[in-house]
């Protein structure tokens, strides 16, 4: 097939293009920047350059920034279109621009993929369009529920908008939750969510070394809380089995069936990073805090609302769609996570040291 990817430089995007170069697809890739991509394409694409045809634009521009003999060159050729592009800011002073790249952005792509005739376009959006309820579904959630951010209120808008465009194309809504590192390996080539939190971590470390003096360094999360964190080579293949597999209007939670609790992120962060002086508690007031603690949990801020409650992600549309492509669903046991935790935490400290 010829596939677009929009989003190509991301975390998601570069390993999702892997995934299809090696089936031997042809890849439009677009990019706000050929440089962007100069070390995928010296690195793991370098074996596959004559089937990455790059594509310099901007989702938040008309056709994608693409001129018109561009566009009219694509008219016909692509199969499908994987729309990962997004800006991932939970900052209530990105709220404009968040809504113009997460929906202005996908109302260019869905126009885009009716102008060229590309018949199917697979949204990557967020298990976490949820808001701040505690039970979710496989269907599209009501605008005018409570968001933790702009990035998640953004990202509901951009699904209905996506829906809207079915009775026009095929739509697929696929929806990750919290993207951790590869099951087999522990690469993971972020520094958001999970592991800006591990990064926090090693500096409190690194701060109870330089002090010596045997003191804890609480951290106070809810030990019963679960955190739903999905390794990235599973959504790969869960987003793979949605090309072909996903039908008109089908909305897929690529969520955990059994996530870890955040007791258990803990003891393997102070197993792996062997800092006996690492203690969990549960919350208290920051006035009980010491300077350190209040620094690592102010760090942690934009993160509060994920670490305070269990949400339960139904996911039986994506069992029934892997089940259809041979692929098996998540099992995810505390020794893949360690393998994850480990693969950063250890590769930050060797370059660090």
């Amino acid at each position: 097939m010829n596939i677009l990817i929009t989003g190509a430089n991301g975390f998601l995007g570069k390993k999702l293009s892997l995934k299809l170069l090696e089936q031997g697809h042809e890849l439009y890739l677009l990019v706000r920047s050929r440089k962007r991509l100069d070390a995928f394409m010296q690195g793991e694409g370098s074996d596959f350059s004559r089937q990455i045809h790059i594509l310099e634009g901007d989702v938040t521009e008309e056709h994608l920034g693409l001129n018109r003999e561009l566009v009219h060159s694509l008219k016909g050729k692509i199969d499908a279109l994987y729309h990962s592009a997004a800006l991932l800011s939970f900052d209530e002073k990105d709220r404009d621009k968040t809504f113009k790249v997460n929906v202005g952005g996908t109302e260019n792509v869905l126009n885009l993929a009716l102008e060229i005739n590309c018949p199917k376009v697979l949204y990557i959006s967020t298990a976490y369009t949820v808001g701040k309820e505690i039970f979710g579904a496989e269907a599209l959630y009501s605008a005018d529920r409570r968001f933790v951010n702009p990035y998640e209120a953004s990202k509901c808008e951009a699904e209905h908008l996506v829906y809207t465009f079915r009775e026009k194309l095929d739509i697929v809504i696929l929806r990750p939750a919290i993207i951790i590192g590869d099951s087999r390996t522990g690469e993971a080539d972020t520094n958001f969510g999970l592991y800006g939190f591990l990064k926090g971590i090693k500096i409190l470390k690194k701060r109870a070394m330089r002090r010596q003096d045997g003191q804890f360094c609480r951290i106070y999360l809810d030990p019963e809380v679960a955190q739903n964190f999905v390794p990235v080579n599973y959504v790969i293949d869960t987003l793979d089995a949605a090309l072909i597999h996903a039908e008109n209007g089908g909305i897929f939670n690529i969520t955990n069936p059994n996530p870890p609790l955040q007791s258990d992120v803990y003891e393997i962060v102070k197993e792996v990073l062997d800092f006996p002086q690492l203690e969990m508690c549960v919350p208290l007031s920051s006035a009980e805090m010491t300077s350190e603690e209040k620094a690592f949990h102010n760090s942690m801020s934009i993160f509060h609302s994920y670490f305070q409650r269990t949400i339960d992600f139904p996911s039986d549309n994506t069992q029934k769609l892997l089940a259809d492509a041979g692929v098996p669903m998540l099992q995810m046991d505390r020794d893949v996570l360690t393998r994850i935790i480990a693969g950063y935490l250890l590769d930050e400290a060797s370059i660090s040291s």
